[in-house]
């Protein structure tokens, strides 16, 4: 209650009755406002006849005309009454107790009916009786203290009447917050928990409840001061909580918090504090209800691989065991296992019956003819002149993502020459096109030798439940084709496994009926290293060594493999390749500040953006500035570090986009920048995408690959696509937080277990962060340190003319770093010249063979049983 000093306004906003309070019945309470209670439209509920005899509203209009006749003398009235009730031998309390239903009598009356019905229907002298006499007013003619009034009895009836009220709207919200006492930790439960649905159903269904807790929530001033502030999401796990301490049955947030922690690296000790509180399940419910989630991933991912098209990545991963004590058999240790990955896309057509036979023909044909030098160079050809558009756009680009184009307000926005170009072959999106994602269990088997490598295949299959019969592997080996991704390091040793066994006594054995694409990840790591070595320059020239002095970007001096080296160098070689690039709008363009372009056209816009590709971005540009007779090295420096910048940052586009078409297309650049920055291994794997898509894939297994193997999307977004192996990457971290929160004393055995209840985490994860809005933090801030890079590195280039041809100059004699290799025309030349081809056919050339024994595969199996 209000203190003594308190406003009437502020007493009525604390706390107060809903006359259109909407209460239901309660097996747990007998309490029922709506009978103990004044009925909802403020009536006597007693009686329906009573409202009859004397209709509220004629009440309310008698008691007004009577106050407006009352005379002044008032007390004089008060005092006879008073005197009347002594002749009578009764008093106040007596009157009072008789006018309220005091005997049969009393209530049987028509007449006591009538006064009844009038005090209690009138909604201004009622309620301002109750409050003086739960808070009297002072004395005027003296200094006495304020009378006590009845204020420690109203307040304890009150309290009784509240806690009745409340009681009843607390069990009437039971079932809001029960889970279903079978499948409680499934996807669909978990996640169609939704707050602004809890928040609508408690507001209707215990208003009092809310209200007084909204009220208690905030102060009056924090009420008018901060609006926008609203406490109902606290206001729902407060009541969450009151509901589980009243029956563990209501536990349905606690178990979606206990989910959504467990993935947020919550220990074990976190975990009971919580649970103490009441605000989560304990630890041992959520490891119990993980198993359970991984046991159902597993039955609905095999469902799923039954009905459509799938496909398996797997990679490397270290984990940290700690123990307790150590001891000789149980030590900390760092272990090194395998984590694997199911992919499944609803929306992917489905190979033909005969596609592992077409493989076998195709892989024969292939083995045959594989791609010689003109081959590669009439493909460059066609791929090069698709991107023409696209690479003159991304330049294009540029000056219309610039604050100071400012393309919002350009009149002409719209126009088709501005626009992007139409996808070379784009992938569709939506929800219907979401790629699915099962996590099977973490293994303790590396990925140190071949000998690895099989028996992780072994391992897979089994976990699929793929070789549980002969039957079945036979099945496998002449009727099905499986898309297996990885880093270059796994389908490098699955491709030198096939070789290895090209002898064996039939398909299964042989792995005639696995492909195994390269994940296009770790080729945008191979491609962003590769300009690193070749760009890297010093910090005197004007390579990228420099621009990361410039920018303070510390770390970047070194290509390294673990870390955020990959995300900070991408991210740096866009902001480097924007700021070169705007600088050149200006000087090409012609004009002090972008803002001055919107005075263009649309067509004049392209032409000067396609003057720039040409003359500042290009081979041609390169060889143009090599033909004059006084070289500027600074300026060839600039051309050659766009020209190889900008494939990339297309390659990077294309994969957010899914534009799997362009990503093709960026193969010949990729395969000349390996071969000339001595990167056999990717160059391998550049040609063993030419030669199968070329060659060795049957149209239907290609367009299956290149539409779900390369890239998936997990959110059915336009820009959502990324790399099957960057899923991948995501995956295992995720594993990594999850064992972290498991604490000590954790083996394989139990990750194995656990591993594929993390799709159902991430998706409860995803789905908090959206109900509480914490997905997008940050993210004005760095879009702002963005461009005051950009700005920056703009200045730089600025003062050093970078982009400007200047006759004669030359690096510092002492500065052959910032002479950098031209890695795409030197591998250029050694696919046309050297042995590179010679090499990889030699490599890859191996007799395969047909026959089909089974008989030995059976007796394998049984000997294994």
């Amino acid at each position: 209650m209000a203190s003594d000093t308190a406003g009437n306004a502020e007493e009525d906003d604390l706390f107060y009755w809903d006359k259109n309070s909407d209460f239901s019945d309660s097996d747990d309470s007998d309490f029922d406002p709506s009978k103990d209670l004044l009925s909802s439209d403020g009536s006597d509920s007693e009686s329906d006849s009573e409202a009859t005899t004397s209709p509220p509203a004629i009440q309310i209009q008698q008691t007004a005309a009577l106050r407006n006749n009352l005379t002044e003398d008032l007390a004089s009235k008060v005092t006879k009454v008073l005197a009347l009730m002594d002749g009578l031998g009764i008093n106040l309390p007596i009157f009072l107790d008789a006018l309220s239903w005091g005997d049969p009598e009393c209530t049987a009356n028509a007449k006591i009916r009538y006064a009844r019905s009038a005090l209690l229907n009138t909604r201004i002298e009622l309620p301002a009786i109750l409050r003086r006499w739960w808070r009297p007013p002072r004395p005027t003619t003296s200094k006495k203290a304020r009378p006590k009034g009845a204020k420690p009895i109203m307040e304890s009836f009150a309290l009784e009447c509240s806690l009745q009220l409340l009681e009843f709207e607390l069990e009437g919200l039971a079932d809001l917050f029960k889970s279903p006492a079978g499948p409680d930790v499934t996807e669909e439960e978990l996640i169609g928990t939704s707050f602004p649905i809890l928040i609508a159903g408690a507001k209707k269904r215990a208003p009092n409840l809310w209200n007084l807790l909204m009220s208690l929530s905030r102060t009056s001033s924090q009420r008018k001061q901060y609006p926008e502030k609203d406490p109902a999401k606290t206001i729902i796990v407060i009541i969450a909580l009151f509901e589980y301490t009243r029956s563990h049955h209501r536990g349905r947030l606690q178990k979606l918090f206990a989910i959504y922690f467990k993935f947020k690296g919550l220990s074990a000790k976190g975990y009971d504090t919580l649970h103490a509180i009441g605000l989560t399940m304990s630890s041992r419910w959520t490891s119990d209800a993980v198993g359970r989630i991984s046991d159902a991933a597993m039955e609905d991912m095999k469902r799923l691989m039954d009905i459509y098209p799938w496909l398996l990545s797997y990679d490397n991963v270290l984990i940290a065991f700690r123990v307790f004590s150590q001891r000789i058999d149980r030590k900390t240790l760092l272990g090194n296992g395998t984590a694997c990955t199911v992919y499944v896309k609803r929306s992917a057509k489905r190979l033909p019956s005969t596609i592992n036979r077409m493989l076998q023909e195709f892989r024969k044909d292939g083995l045959n003819a594989p791609l010689k030098a003109f081959n590669i160079l009439e493909i460059t050809e066609n791929s090069n002149a698709r991107r023409l558009s696209h690479t003159v756009h991304r330049v294009l680009k540029y000056l219309l993502e610039s604050p100071d184009f400012d393309i919002t307000s350009y009149p002409h926005r719209d126009d088709s020459a501005i626009q992007r170009p139409p996808p070379v072959f784009e992938l569709e999106c939506g929800p219907e096109h979401i790629t699915l994602q099962y996590l099977l269990g973490t293994v303790d088997i590396p990925e140190a030798a071949y000998d690895d490598n099989a028996r992780l295949i072994n391992e897979w299959l089994h976990q699929l439940g793929l070789d549980a019969t002969p039957e079945l592997q036979k099945k496998i080996g002449l009727e099905q084709v499986m898309v297996w991704v990885g880093d270059q390091l796994t389908v490098d040793r699955l491709r030198n496994l096939a070789r290895f066994r090209a002898e064996d006594d039939n398909s299964f054995e042989r792995l005639d009926w696995l492909v195994s694409p390269p994940g296009w990840l770790h080729i945008c790591m191979a491609f962003a290293n590769s300009i690193h070595k070749q760009h890297i320059g010093t910090s005197k020239g004007r390579g990228l060594s420099a621009a990361f002095s410039v920018l303070g970007r510390k770390g970047l001096e070194k290509t390294k493999t673990q870390g955020p080296f990959f995300h900070d160098l991408d991210e740096t070689l866009h902001i480097i390749a924007e700021a070169q690039f705007r600088e050149l709008w200006l000087l090409v363009g012609g004009v002090s500040n972008l803002a001055d372009l919107r005075k263009k056209s649309p067509a004049e816009l392209y032409k000067l953006a396609e003057k720039i590709v040409s003359e500042h971005a290009s081979s041609t540009a390169l060889a143009m500035n090599r033909a004059k007779k006084r070289v500027d090295e600074l300026k060839e420096q600039s051309i050659m570090f766009l020209r190889d910048v900008l494939p990339y940052i297309q390659l990077r586009s294309a994969i957010k986009r899914g534009d799997v078409g362009l990503m093709e297309d960026l193969i010949p650049e990729m395969l000349y920048r390996f071969v000339g920055g001595n990167k056999s291994k990717y160059h391998i794997e550049m040609l063993e995408l030419l030669q199968g898509l070329n060659r060795e894939w049957p149209p239907e297994l290609r367009d299956f690959i290149r539409s779900n193997c390369w890239v998936i999307n997990n959110t059915g977004r336009r820009e959502g696509h990324m790399p099957v192996d960057e899923a991948q990457e995501m995956n295992i971290k995720d594993i990594k937080v999850t064992h972290r929160s498991e604490g000590p004393n954790i083996d394989w055995d139990y990750l194995k277990k656990l591993h594929p209840a993390i799709h159902v985490i991430r998706s409860v994860t995803s789905h908090m962060e959206t109900e509480f809005k914490t997905r997008v933090r940050g993210w004005r801030h760095t879009i702002l340190k963005r461009e005051i890079d950009i700005q920056e590195l703009q200045k730089w280039y600025r003062a050093s003319r970078t982009h400007k041809f200047v006759a004669n100059r030359k690096m510092p004699a002492k500065s052959d770093g910032d002479r950098p290799t031209d890695f795409v025309t030197k591998g250029f030349t050694a696919l046309q010249t050297g042995k590179t081809l010679e090499n990889w056919i030699e490599g890859r050339t191996v007799e395969r063979a047909t026959h089909q024994d089974w008989d030995s595969q059976t007796e394998s199996s049984e000997a294994s049983q």
